[in-house]
């Protein structure tokens, strides 16, 4: 498996993928992994690959950009030649990107890409043309949604396209209490979880705070995720008047991520597809609160149209209007018992367990030779 995201570092695209690998090895495929190490130091990470079940070799990143990738490719096409693998997973941009310049035939298996968002979706004409080069090498394409699907180019045969949804596997849950949610007046505890830049929306939530607050003069707004542009959030971190109403907790362990999530009633992601043609893949930190019996609130025309089950697990909204973001909390508040139960099933029928089934038997499909 190539990918442009790994563990411990943060990223949605990573955590697919170490989930990915580590059900296939529980499954009895043996896995390679190459990967990065961004966001996170090399012990951190070497402490991580250790526990592991199986092998990790990450990247050297220089300070020449150019050094860095010919270095990357150069240790691709040696692991390729001196191991017999049958197939080969890419998984994000630079992943894709790898696969569109590897030579097909001299390695002798099948090529399966993972389409998750702006990995596919790109202004950049040259990136576009390795993408659908990668997508049209591919073996089998692995859309996490339909809305990713949909970014496909009608020349990519649709015989070889199956949309996989992402799955979820929380650990070091130990002492984490998952307890019956009862929703109360006027108190409302919203969450958000994810990289803080525009595509998130975390500025949307804030534009819908003062008709929430009508509704919810108690309400509070956690905000949990790694600081990466806050070009459209900076004067509202910096506002005095949501000092005591928002919690800007940045990027924080699993065991704190998850105590907050239990801690809090709806999950809350009004992400925005933004002009670079980047968009929500799939938002697996929905699946994930959905776990601790949160129901979502998500965008409409986005990849969460198919993490949130429409009025089963939480509600689609459009992100720029507070007013149907307030109707969809104060539904979800006044029938939140339903809500909660439904979203906590919603999300264990999307568990790694079950969803690597899914892989396997999509992955067995192919022809070896």
């Amino acid at each position: 498996m190539i990918t442009s995201e790994f563990p411990p570092g943060p990223g949605g695209i990573g955590n697919h993928a170490y989930n990915l690998a580590k059900y296939l090895g529980l499954n009895g495929k043996e896995i390679k992994v190459l990967t990065v190490s961004d966001y996170t130091d090399k012990k951190e990470s070497d402490e991580f690959d250790i526990k592991q079940n199986f092998d990790i070799i990450r990247f050297e990143r220089y300070d020449n950009r150019v050094k860095t990738y010919l270095e990357r490719i150069k240790l691709i096409k040696k692991s390729l030649l001196e191991e017999n693998f049958t197939h080969i997973i890419f998984s994000g941009r630079f992943a894709l990107f790898c696969c569109a310049m590897l030579t097909k035939n001299k390695y002798k298996a099948k090529y399966i890409s993972i389409v998750h968002g702006g990995d596919i979706n790109t202004n950049d004409i040259f990136q576009k043309g390795l993408i659908n080069n990668a997508l049209k090498k591919s073996d089998l394409v692995i859309p996490v949604s339909n809305f990713s699907k949909s970014f496909i180019k009608a020349d990519i045969s649709p015989e070889k396209v199956i949309v996989i949804p992402n799955g979820f596997d929380l650990e070091n849950l130990e002492g984490i209490s998952i307890h019956e949610k009862v929703s109360s007046n006027g108190k409302l505890d919203l969450v958000t979880v994810g990289t803080v830049w525009p595509r998130k929306g975390h500025h949307n939530v804030y534009k819908a705070l003062p008709e929430l607050l009508k509704e919810f003069p108690d309400l509070k707004y956690n905000i949990i995720g790694r600081h990466a542009d806050l070009s459209l959030v900076r004067d509202y971190f910096d506002d005095e008047t949501y000092k005591n109403i928002v919690n800007i907790l940045g990027q924080v362990t699993d065991v704190v991520k998850t105590e907050t999530l239990s801690k809090s009633d709806i999950f809350i992601l009004l992400s925005e597809t933004q002009t670079s043609g980047d968009f929500e893949g799939f938002g697996i930190a929905v699946i994930e609160a959905n776990y601790f019996g949160l129901p979502a609130i998500g965008s409409k025309n986005s990849g969460l149209e198919d993490s949130i089950n429409n009025g089963v697990s939480g509600i689609l909204v459009d992100p720029k209007d507070p007013a149907e973001i307030l109707d969809a909390v104060k539904t979800i508040s006044e029938n939140y018992r339903t809500f909660s139960k439904n979203a906590r099933e919603w999300a264990l029928e999307h568990h790694w367990s079950k969803i690597v089934k899914r892989y396997t038997d999509a992955i067995s499909s192919i022809k070896l030779f």
